[in-house]
């Protein structure tokens, strides 16, 4: 009877944990995505102190909860969970209490071996400014460094491209390595690479003595090269400035160019006159430097006193060019006549000092004055010359004896 007891308590203990297990599984049955959901004990960022943030990437494929955060090649957390946003993976970071993570970081894809387990790949930026992410933070969806150097084919081969092409954000995996290695291999002038070092094996053959000495010669070429890299580059640049000046002298060009053989036809047709021309200029030469030869004393002698001239008229200065102005247009300046000369008639302010002290001072004391004024020069005749031993005082009309 009291086996028959335990038997029963054992099954009702058994039924029960049954129904307790059952409860739980399907009151969480809606977040179950397998073994790999539930959070492993001890794996990195479950620890005390440590916080989580959350990354948006344009493609999880591979990547599953629990894989490890790299930084710096290093483990710094866990993925926590991974979510589909806007047809992009929302993924939860996990880190570790000490993991700092600088703000404009990046994430991507990686493979952590070549069986194919993968890992979330932080990338810092070159200057982080920003400060630190924390705890709730997020690293915006964006167009990550790597990218830039895959390009897309041109012309796309169903089902190889595809299997070659790189998701973004995500790094080759070994699939994608071994599918572009094997174009290399199979398609990619690898087989044609014996030839090439079958033919570099006989050029080099039976010439060492040869290359021994020419690669000495080629060390001290690159180096004259690397010491000359400036003028080079100078040289480069003048070049692109001509060719740019040319570029846009083309219509120029083309016309000398369309042109250039009737000039130089032109050019022969008047050789005759070239040559003559030439002889005249040659004979010309030779009377010249006979005449100079004849004259040389002579020549000496002008050049000599030519000298004391030019110094005295280099000494007028500016006087001697001003008073050429004045010269055909005397009393007026040549650059005042627009103004005083109006058509018929001209336009004057004169002041005129007819005084007898002005004269006296002025017209009649110069050098003229004895040809102006005085008998003579009223009367346009000399004075006879005065009788020797006559009276002053007594007329001339007296005889003055």
């Amino acid at each position: 009877m009291m086996r028959a007891n335990r038997l029963g308590a054992g099954r009702r203990a058994v039924i029960a944990m049954a129904v307790v297990g059952a409860l739980a599984l399907g009151a969480s049955a809606c977040g179950f995505e397998g073994p790999q959901s539930v959070s492993v004990p001890g794996a990195p960022g479950t620890g005390d102190g440590s916080y989580e943030i959350s990354a948006m990437i344009p493609s999880a494929a591979g990547l599953v909860t629990n894989a490890p955060i790299m930084l710096n090649d290093a483990t710094v957390g866990s993925i926590g969970s991974i979510k589909v946003k806007d047809w992009n993976a929302d993924v939860v970071l996990r880190l570790n209490q000490g993991a700092r993570i600088p703000r404009g970081s990046q994430v991507m894809v990686g493979m952590t071996s070549v069986l194919g387990s993968s890992h979330l790949a932080i990338l810092q930026p070159e200057n982080p400014t920003q400060g630190m992410m924390r705890p709730g933070d997020e690293i915006p969806l964006t167009k990550c460094p790597e990218q830039e150097n895959l390009a897309t084919p041109e012309n796309p081969i169903p089902d190889i491209t595809a299997a070659q092409q790189v998701q973004a954000c995500t790094f080759p995996t070994t699939e994608q390595v071994l599918s572009s290695l094997s174009v290399v291999l199979n398609g990619g002038g690898l087989s044609q690479f014996g030839d090439v070092v079958h033919e570099l094996n006989a050029v080099f053959a039976g010439r060492q003595d040869v290359i021994t000495k020419l690669i000495p010669r080629l060390n001290t070429l690159v180096g004259d090269l690397n010491a000359q890299r400036n003028n080079i580059i100078r040289a480069m640049e003048g070049i692109d400035r001509l060719s740019a000046t040319m570029n846009a002298q083309t219509p120029t060009i083309e016309r000398a160019l369309t042109d250039g053989p009737q000039i130089l036809q032109l050019l022969v047709d008047q050789r005759v006159q070239f040559t003559n021309t030439l002889a005249a200029v040659g004979r010309l030469s030779s009377t010249t430097d006979a005449i100079l030869k004849a004259n040389d004393t002579d020549l000496r002698v002008i050049i000599k006193n030519l000298v004391p001239v030019v110094d005295q008229l280099s000494k007028t200065g500016p006087a001697l060019t001003q008073s050429l102005g004045l010269l055909l247009t005397f009393p007026f300046y040549e650059a005042a006549i627009p103004k005083i000369v109006k058509g018929d008639y001209v336009n004057s302010d004169l002041t005129l000092d007819l005084t007898f002290k002005r004269l006296g001072g002025g017209l009649f004391s110069s050098v003229l004055a004895s040809r102006v004024v005085g008998p003579e020069g009223l009367t346009s005749k000399p004075a006879g010359a005065a009788k020797r031993g006559l009276n002053p005082f007594v007329s001339p009309g007296q005889g003055g004896r």
